[in-house]
């Protein structure tokens, strides 16, 4: 039986507890989860509106418990910090390269949500219109689909090689974390301690205005 690899890329801006349970439930499943925060994006202003060195320490911060030798007993995590160390944005076509590389012997898949797959079966997805070679690893990669709220898809709009997945108490996003950041909100049930605290030290997110 072959090593089953999965990659989870994002922004991860900050990273929420949503992002931890995610990654939890992947290291259950699979041989090795990778854990790829992505470099400054010129098509996700957002992506670029803090230091990448913050993202790197929060990042750190959030998935210590998993990335630590006391692992879950399936699975194992490790972090790939290419993009932020040296500012650059790696797009999936030259991810599924790298790890090819790495792992010659390995089977690879992309986690990916649901909002980015409707509209596959006209080539309409955000991957066709919007990903480098997205006709291509559209056909070729391996995708793992998580079911977001209020994203429902047909089977039709799968890529050729897909499997979804539904992973509890994973709602959330950087964008509604962002948003509460800045209006003062309670944040308990969003962001680890670790990662609030830190926040909280480095005034980011406009946390000044709270």
């Amino acid at each position: 039986m072959s090593m089953k690899i999965v990659i989870f890329g994002g922004s991860f801006n900050p990273p929420g507890k949503h992002h931890c349970q995610i990654a939890k439930e992947l290291s259950r499943q699979f041989n090795l989860v990778i854990i790829v925060p992505c470099g400054p994006r010129p098509d996700k202003p957002s992506a670029n509106i803090i230091e990448l060195k913050h993202r790197k320490e929060m990042v750190e911060l959030a998935f210590t418990d998993l990335v630590k030798p006391k692992q879950t007993k399936r699975g194992k995590t490790r972090f790939d910090f290419f993009d932020l160390d040296n500012r650059v944005y790696t797009p999936t076509y030259f991810l599924q390269k790298r790890y090819e590389k790495k792992f010659p012997r390995a089977e690879i898949w992309h986690l990916v949500g649901s909002d980015i797959i409707i509209g596959g079966r006209g080539k309409k997805s955000e991957i066709h219109r919007v990903w480098q070679r997205g006709n291509k690893i559209w056909k070729n990669l391996n995708f793992l689909v998580g079911l977001r709220p209020n994203y429902d898809i047909c089977p039709e709009d799968l890529p050729p090689k897909a499997r979804t997945i539904k992973i509890k108490n994973a709602d959330g996003s950087g964008t509604e974390i962002r948003r509460k950041i800045k209006s003062g909100e309670s944040l308990e049930n969003l962001l680890i301690p670790e990662v609030a605290g830190y926040i909280k030290k480095n005034k980011l997110y406009g946390y000044l205005q709270a």
